[in-house]
């Protein structure tokens, strides 16, 4: 249920699509749902609440909304889908053990986090953007490899979400070590334009000084660092 959910909502808007990969085969599937049951489709995507829509007429077709999408999981344009995320799984589970070891130390280093918890990673469709952290130890994700190693990244930048907030300032350092700090040394890279959230990009500049100074120091106080860190651009 959750797969189709994400697949159905997050195809409506041509902002979350991360690829034109196997695009077509989600509006295939979109168009499937739609032909099915306009009711139903219409509460995937958000245009009825469920209230609204236990008083409407259609209802006694909703009522087997678990018959539904039992038909939508047996359709072939929903198994393409499936298949397309397993492998995606896949690709993904590969990259994270693959480079674990070494990423994780990355983290640790710059941190100073034991790195001890453990989490749940819901995956979504690889054309389709997803990548947050829901609370309590859970994270849905799902992107097109823009770049090398580009799902280790911004796992490691959900995870993190973990240990500090969600404020500007907070993401913005998140950003350093993720988005650049780890994907230039996993990529052997020598510093490029910054990556994240542009809005976030002036701060991220702002703090970059003193970034730079701790990421060279031998001794690291990730606490007293972040303390010293702007909270504006």
């Amino acid at each position: 249920m959750k797969t189709i959910y994400s697949i159905i909502s997050y195809s409506t808007n041509e902002e979350h699509f991360s690829s034109s990969k196997n695009k077509k085969d989600i509006i295939t599937f979109q168009n499937y749902t739609w032909r099915k049951s306009r009711t139903l489709y219409n509460l995937f995507i958000g245009r009825m609440q469920p209230g609204d829509f236990e008083k409407s007429e259609p209802f006694k077709e909703a009522k087997n909304l678990t018959k539904f999408v039992l038909i939508l999981k047996k359709s072939k344009e929903y198994k393409k889908l499936l298949l397309q995320t397993e492998n995606y799984l896949q690709f993904c589970k590969k990259q994270w053990e693959g480079n674990y070891k070494y990423s994780s130390e990355v983290i640790k280093e710059l941190t100073g986090f034991n790195l001890n918890k453990q989490f749940t990673v819901f995956i979504t469709h690889p054309s389709l953007r997803n990548g947050r952290y829901l609370g309590n130890n859970r994270i849905a994700w799902g992107h097109y490899e823009d770049w090398s190693n580009y799902a280790t990244v911004y796992l490691w930048h959900e995870i993190l979400h973990s240990y500090l907030t969600f404020s500007d300032k907070d993401h913005a350092i998140i950003q350093l070590i993720a988005d650049n700090e780890l994907r230039i040394k996993l990529n052997k890279e020598k510093c490029l334009p910054l990556k994240g959230h542009k809005e976030l990009f002036l701060l991220m500049k702002k703090m970059h000084p003193k970034w730079k100074k701790y990421t060279i120091a031998r001794r690291k106080n990730f606490k007293e660092l972040c303390k010293s860190l702007p909270s504006k651009p």
